[in-house]
């Protein structure tokens, strides 16, 4: 009896050493692209959930540094563009960085856009962003992603 639950229980955590190793391998969280508005020291970094449970935004770097101001942004409607309309757009609203998770891309109703979230970014202003590192958790597990931008020329 010993030695089938000691079977059962080591089956159960290399199930769950495997699942954590593939998780961190596979993060969720992704950046599709970035823009600057007409101020340079502010990026709109667009992200996406590619996994099947929320996201919460724990903390932005930029530079290894608190940013001066970070916010995420919400679309009801279009995605961030370099041409899409920031301020005054009634589908855009501006939250605090934990206040609302980031729902799972797969489950989004394409269907229900000006009602539901469509799209997520981060807004940060800090001088000089080279790179930005967010901070989140998955599944009560941390995780980090870093990107570095491109520099305009």
């Amino acid at each position: 009896m010993k030695k089938i639950l000691f079977v059962l229980l080591f089956s159960v955590l290399m199930v769950g050493a495997g699942f954590i190793i593939y998780l961190k391998s596979n993060p969720p969280l992704v950046m599709n692209s970035y823009t600057s508005p007409n101020d340079s020291t502010i990026r709109i970094v667009e992200i996406e959930n590619k996994g099947l449970n929320e996201i919460q935004l724990q903390q932005i770097l930029v530079n290894d540094k608190l940013p001066e101001n970070v916010e995420l942004v919400v679309s009801k409607s279009e995605p961030f563009e370099a041409e899409t309309k920031l301020e005054d757009n009634p589908n855009i609203t501006y939250h605090k960085l934990r206040q609302i998770n980031i729902f799972p891309s797969k489950y989004i109703d394409r269907e229900a856009v000006g009602k539901q979230p469509q799209h997520y970014a981060v807004k940060v202003e800090a001088p000089n962003i080279k790179t930005i590192t967010i901070k989140y958790n998955y599944l009560k597990l941390p995780f980090t992603l870093t990107a570095e931008l491109q520099t305009k020329k």
